[in-house]
């Protein structure tokens, strides 16, 4: 039975054509349409999915990038790759974002700022907290 991290590896050399994984100025250079292609594919793994070895090691390689390069394709890919409408996604790409750079963790917590969701809410609140701990008395109720 193969590990996690093999799977993913798989993954991403079928995805790049060539044998990449973990290469990260390889995978730079890659094509946008293919780099686009993994960088969707370690998300979706980052944050959404519910097993925590898939969690760990797409977060693993997202935050192996240099953040000015990845904090753009996040941007761009996070829409397409992930559901931010749900709970445990929102809540995971909170998680992610703040590993990556502030800059990325304040840009994901504007994605559910105005959330009527209960748990999206709760999630931005508390990372809004953690950001801003001497402001938390101005985060609603």
């Amino acid at each position: 039975m193969k590990s996690y991290e093999e799977v993913i590896r798989d993954k991403i050399n079928q995805t790049a054509g060539k044998d990449i994984y973990f290469n990260v100025p390889a995978i730079m250079e890659l094509s946008e349409t293919t780099s686009d292609k993994i960088i969707s594919e370690l998300l979706g793994n980052a944050c959404s999915a519910t097993h925590i070895m898939w969690i760990s090691t797409g977060r693993k390689c997202l935050t192996a990038f240099p953040t000015n390069w990845i904090v753009p394709k996040i941007k761009k890919l996070v829409f397409s790759s992930i559901d931010i409408n749900d709970y445990w996604d929102y809540r995971r790409l909170l998680e992610l974002s703040e590993m990556i750079s502030e800059d990325l963790l304040i840009w994901a917590l504007s994605l559910g700022e105005d959330s009527d969701d209960y748990d999206i809410a709760e999630a931005h609140d508390d990372f809004m907290q953690r950001l801003f701990p001497d402001n938390s008395e101005n985060i609603k109720d």
